[in-house]
């Protein structure tokens, strides 16, 4: 039997559902025809796309895998997807799945043929967008955030800007671009500083920890933004910009929608608790002068079960996500929920399909086994590359020393290359850890005999004697040992996680230290050519006064 999925290397993302499930093969990059690429980033290419079985045209993000930066930051992307499926709302732009090859990943996104609203924003204070349009679509954005805010957990998008805003045929307004998202839990901070610089709030300028609330005010800078075509915070560079943020100095126009700058002042609070709230956003006249009733859009998470989309066989133009239970044979209950004592033929010829994609998953670790020696040489390759990293990291803090010191705040190539070095090595330790946890857990799995070949012995026994009950039984055998596996490794499993976070605390921990070590470059050099400019000045004024003397 072909495999049903791609043969990939080094994985970025977890297998799509629709696979696991399957309900299909892992879509390929062939099976699309390329109309025309609409947009190239850091990150890699959109393309807007036809698959050639269905017709359906999608926008597909393909994420370049060999880039260093996107290697770096794989955690997002995870993230970015997860989020994405979860969400289903007419203002979010839809992730209907996914797939990679060795050299990209590809998210298959809903196709918004509009383009970004970023067209919109206001040129040479010419503005030829209706206040009434800009009002629709600010109403659409906060419908969408309204609604991540209210999921369980709580979702906070973070990057809401013209860019990440897209308006289908209709004029509808959709939120995209998830790379920046994360969840929130309880009273919990965010600490990590991301977003557009002219966005970022007070919040996230002054490292004092963040929430949902800095949606709240990246709206109000879009607000600003659509209305007169300008950042409500100027400066001629970003430190300027992040200045003028902390220190709340708005640079209004000489004109300006009394309605909207009524509203947008109630916005861009430097406190976050004063604030004003989507829902009352939405009762302020601005919106109420033309939509009466638009708070009526604001609508909460509810206990919906969705379907799993599938590349090969759906059309998102004719597609109804909501699962009805009778949807797709193959979505089966757990094994264990079929409690009747005979199995009928339809059922049976799913738990074989079933039975057939166990089976594969079980030949695949089969041939895939570690032993003691694969982890003690990696354990060693891994301490060599922590040693490296250490001495570069003392090597980085002893040359930022003899700078400071010295007064030379100048960031050097040297000083750049090593960092380079610093950080490549340090994502090469990440991954590192990543296929140890894994050797190891490979090699556990083989000494404490959970392949259950027992269990498949009776599977292919029941089989071959086309015993159906025999065969349901099998199967729920397979279940329980499964199940009672998982469970008495949860504590593996919890330690597994708690290192993935304590890497991205490390992480973060060494980007806030270059930003600080960066800034306090930046604020001496600054000084410095502050008293130079002084010193000039006093100059001046003294040949001033005496010119003076001379033409009493």
């Amino acid at each position: 039997m072909m495999s049903a999925k791609n043969n990939v290397t080094n994985r970025f993302l977890p297998i799509p559902e629709s696979v696991l499930k399957g309900l299909e093969p892992e879509p390929k990059i062939s099976d699309f025809n390329l109309i025309k690429e609409l947009g190239v980033g850091s990150y890699g290419r959109v393309l807007l796309v036809q698959h050639k079985k269905t017709g359906a045209k999608y926008a597909i993000k393909a994420i370049d895998k060999r880039n260093k930066v996107n290697i770096q930051e794989k955690p997002y992307f995870r993230r970015e997807i997860e989020i994405m499926y979860r969400v289903h709302h007419p203002n979010v732009v839809k992730l209907f799945g996914h797939f990679e090859d060795n050299s990209y990943c590809y998210f298959i996104m809903e196709y918004i043929p509009g383009g970004n609203i970023y067209s919109l924003v206001p040129k040479n204070g010419i503005r030829t967008t209706s206040t009434k349009t800009i009002v629709s679509i600010m109403k659409d954005v906060i419908s969408a955030t309204y609604f991540l805010h209210h999921m369980i957990p709580p979702i906070i998008h973070r990057d809401i800007k013209p860019e990440n805003v897209v308006l289908d045929q209709n004029m509808v307004a959709k939120l995209t671009d998830f790379g920046w998202s994360n969840y929130m839990q309880g009273d919990e901070k965010r600490t990590t500083v991301c977003g557009s610089p002219i966005y970022l709030a007070p919040e996230i300028v002054n490292n004092r920890g963040h929430d949902e609330k800095v949606d709240v005010w990246c709206i109000g800078v879009l607000m600003f933004e659509l209305m007169t075509g300008t950042s409500p915070f100027q400066g001629n560079d970003v430190q300027t910009v992040k200045y003028n943020i902390s220190r709340l100095k708005i640079s209004w126009p000489r004109e300006m929608n009394r309605d909207a700058a009524d509203l947008i002042k109630k916005i861009l609070k430097y406190n976050p608790e004063e604030r004003i709230s989507l829902e009352q956003m939405l009762l302020h006249p601005f919106f109420t002068k033309y939509f009466p009733n638009a708070i009526s859009c604001l609508k909460q998470p509810d206990n919906t079960q969705y379907k799993v989309f599938i590349i090969s066989k759906d059309n998102p133009l004719t597609w109804n996500p909501v699962f009805s239970g009778t949807d797709y044979g193959l979505q089966l209950k757990p094994y264990n929920d079929y409690s009747n004592n005979n199995i009928n033929d339809y059922n049976y010829n799913n738990l074989l399909q079933k039975y057939d994609n166990l089976n594969r998953e079980y030949s695949e670790l089969k041939s895939n086994e570690y032993t003691n020696t694969d982890i003690e040489g990696l354990r060693r390759e891994l301490k060599e590359k922590e040693d490296r990293i250490n001495y570069l990291s003392q090597s980085n803090r002893n040359y930022y020393n003899y700078n400071n010191n010295n007064n030379n705040y100048n960031i050097t190539s040297n000083n750049n290359e090593l960092r380079a070095t610093y950080h490549d090595l340090m994502n090469e330790n990440y991954n590192l850890k990543n296929q140890l946890n894994m050797y190891q857990t490979q090699y556990n799995n083989q000494n404490n005999n959970i392949y259950f070949d027992n269990d498949f012995n009776e599977i292919r026994n029941s089989i071959s004697q086309n015993n159906k009950d025999g065969f349901k039984q099998a199967i729920s055998n397979l279940q329980t040992n499964i199940d009672n596996y998982t469970y008495n490794n949860y504590d593996a499993i919890i330690k597994m996680k708690d290192r993935e976070i304590e890497n991205y605390i490390e992480e973060g921990r060494l980007r806030r230290e270059r930003e600080k070590q960066e800034m306090s470059a930046l604020i001496n050099k600054y000084d410095q050519n502050l008293m130079k400019e002084e010193r000039e000045n006093q100059q001046l004024k003294m040949r001033l006064k005496e010119l003076q003397g001379y033409f009493p």
